[in-house]
């Protein structure tokens, strides 16, 4: 969590404000290796940020931006300068891609057709107004810059979608489609932790499986219930970081049937077992402290 001064307002701006987690650094922080489901734009206004995008580093100086592709795996730290003696400032943001969805159906899908290499060599300085817009107004005391700030976050990810897509194909869903699209990305946030599947899902809309399945993976690039598994396994995680849990119970209350698919989808996303993977976790905890 971060904050704007020592009265301890939140700079972690919520889901609520943005789709998109967004957050105006304010210290000299350090995210490890990681990856997300959405594009991340990195900007490192008054402070140089170190990014290892794929074993691949680059530094990125004062007023420069950096777009991270969704499921890259990446490492951020920013760069301490000893002589400059002021508060560092940078920002990151990340994209939801579920409350994404309710602007972008087709988010998933959109995200995987930018061109990521010419996005980063013609795009960064160009989105420094945007990036510095976004981090003034979040560290600032406008009652408006909550409007102001999704004004230039919105303006910011028109530039990477309209400027750097290889393809606009998917531009214009028909109305229909992408309000049913949008319906049903609730309907899933709504029951991931209850046992509901695809054929559930899809009378509940009135469409046969298989249509419903199409309409799902045409709009999303991915299957229902992977998506379902995907918010299921984000509350695993979540569960798996406390040293108490009982691995036999995460499953079910992330809304896993059964201990089996549990550990199926897991080990599918993240290669490893449960236990494993807060071992892993656990251990990077203790090496923070």
């Amino acid at each position: 969590m971060r904050y704007v001064d020592d009265s301890k307002q939140e700079l972690l701006v919520s889901t609520t404000q943005f789709p998109a987690l967004v957050i105006a650094h304010q210290s000299y922080d350090k995210a490890r290796y990681h990856w997300h489901s959405g594009l991340e734009v990195l900007y490192a206004k008054d402070c140089p940020m170190s990014v290892v995008v794929n074993g691949a580093m680059t530094v990125l100086q004062l007023g420069q931006a950096r777009v991270i592709p969704p499921e890259a795996v990446h490492a951020v730290h920013m760069v301490k300068d000893e002589d400059r003696g002021t508060t560092p400032q940078a920002l990151s943001v990340t994209v939801n891609p579920v409350e994404m969805s309710a602007f972008l159906p087709r988010i998933l899908q959109a995200q995987r057709q930018v061109d990521y290499d010419r996005c980063n060599r013609h795009g960064g300085v160009a989105f420094a107004p945007l990036c510095d817009e976004i981090y003034d107004q979040l560290v600032g005391a406008s009652q408006m810059k909550y409007v102001n700030a999704n004004a230039a976050f919105f303006a910011l990810m028109g530039r990477i979608f309209d400027d750097f897509m290889q393809s606009k194909a998917i531009d214009g869903p028909d109305d229909g489609d992408s309000q049913s699209i949008s319906l049903i990305y609730r309907y899933a946030r709504d029951h991931f932790l209850s046992s509901i599947t695809t054929s559930e899902a899809a009378r509940h809309f009135g469409y046969s499986r298989e249509y419903f399945s199409r309409l799902f993976k045409k709009y999303s690039g991915t299957s229902f219930m992977d998506y379902v598994n995907e918010l299921r396994l984000k509350v695993a995680c979540e569960r798996l970081r406390m040293p108490d849990a009982d691995i036999g119970q995460v499953g079910r209350v992330a809304g896993f049937p059964n201990e089996r698919g549990f550990q199926a989808a897991f080990e599918r996303k993240f290669g490893l077992t449960p236990g494993q993977w807060r071992d892993i976790e656990l251990s990077h905890n203790c090496d923070d402290d």
